[in-house]
């Protein structure tokens, strides 16, 4: 049989027909030589760019270096303060320190996870970056688009959820075994009544948490009762005090609440406090992350000890590996947690 000949990728001129430009314009945007080039010029040929899902070949470009020695943190969160979260923070420091280590800068870019946008890809699309780590929220369909289309553009990629597909690096922790831990611990308190709290929008290791959540009460022969799981708000505590009110006032209140992240949990125990309930003596409470907060809390929060940092550290060790050609089978690592208990549960 013949091999079929690969199909060329679109080129300069591909992308200068479809914005409606020349190819020199479209040249300086991938250059970055826009400081006399209108908004709307720019914005017309990225799109183009996009759609056309065009990757500039810096081999054509002369004696330009092909590696930028710079790694992109592309992560999709609806929180305008997303770097402000303190898982967000840890695994982006743990990127950063690597990078450093190694000689490389990181670039961060976000976007929103309500519809496919393919703007978050542009340090890989304008070649600022060399390969990808992947921090994504969102339904767990449109988070594999996601994936799907970074693996069209770069074969640099480190994904921070499991994921089906095989061709890709993912560092993840064993958030389901912990979860099933941190239940099993409630249930041998005596508690039935197990509430789990978490955010509106889905991330994958909270979508692990309440699996192992679920996992525990099923092995314990415990009914789950969908009443006593709210998804609401986004990560701040505000968001952990609505839920809990709400729920401390349902016919049958729950005696536990496991709160999806740390800010969670101290909303709930703040609301619960403030309707004259006690923690754990009237309703346990613990969380996840084990945040640098949540032994100051009154009293101490039990928490699953989450390795964020290392998380970072481990994908961008990774990416770089795989960008300097010493790593180039894809690597699937799931990092331990550890149950912290203290005095809420």
């Amino acid at each position: 049989m013949t091999a079929q000949p690969r199909a060329r990728r679109p080129g300069l001129k591909a992308v200068a027909e479809l914005a409606g430009v020349s190819v020199q314009t479209v040249s300086n945007v991938v250059n970055q030589k826009v400081h006399q080039m209108s908004a709307e010029t720019k914005l017309r040929v990225e799109e183009a760019m996009r759609e056309l899902n065009y990757i500039p070949n810096s081999q054509a470009r002369g004696l330009r270096v092909q590696r930028t020695n710079t790694l992109a943190l592309l992560l999709l969160d609806p929180d305008p303060l997303y770097l402000a979260d303190p898982m967000t923070a840890l695994i982006v420091s743990g990127v950063g320190t690597v990078a450093r280590q190694n000689g490389y800068m990181v670039l961060v870019h976000a976007s929103h996870p309500d519809q496919l946008d393919r703007g978050l890809f542009l340090p890989i699309l304008q070649n600022r970056a060399d390969g990808a780590v992947l921090l994504l929220s969102g339904e767990p369909s449109m988070r594999d688009s996601y994936i799907g289309e970074a693996e069209k553009l770069t074969s640099n990629l480190v994904v921070l959820e499991d994921t089906q597909r095989s061709t890709v690096s993912t560092v993840t922790a064993d958030n389901r075994a912990g979860a099933a831990r941190l239940t099993t611990h409630l249930l041998a308190a005596g508690h039935r009544r197990i509430a789990f709290l978490g955010s509106a929008v889905s991330w994958p290791m909270v979508e692990e948490r309440f699996a192992g959540y679920q996992d525990a009460l099923a092995d314990a022969g415990v009914p789950y009762d969908p009443a006593l799981a709210m998804f609401e708000g986004e990560w701040h505590a505000s968001s952990g005090g609505r839920m809990a009110t709400r729920l401390s006032d349902v016919p049958n209140p729950p005696t536990a609440i496991i709160a999806g992240n740390d800010l969670l949990a101290v909303g709930a125990i703040q609301a619960l406090r403030s309707r004259g309930l006690r923690v754990p003596d009237d309703v346990a409470v613990a969380g996840f992350n084990d945040f640098d907060f949540a032994e100051l809390t009154d009293p101490p929060l039990t928490t699953l000890r989450v390795p964020g940092f290392d998380i970072g550290r481990r994908a961008a060790s990774l990416l770089i590996e795989g960008i300097e050609g010493r790593e180039t089978a894809p690597v699937t690592e799931r990092l331990p947690v550890e149950l912290i208990i203290r005095g809420s549960a």
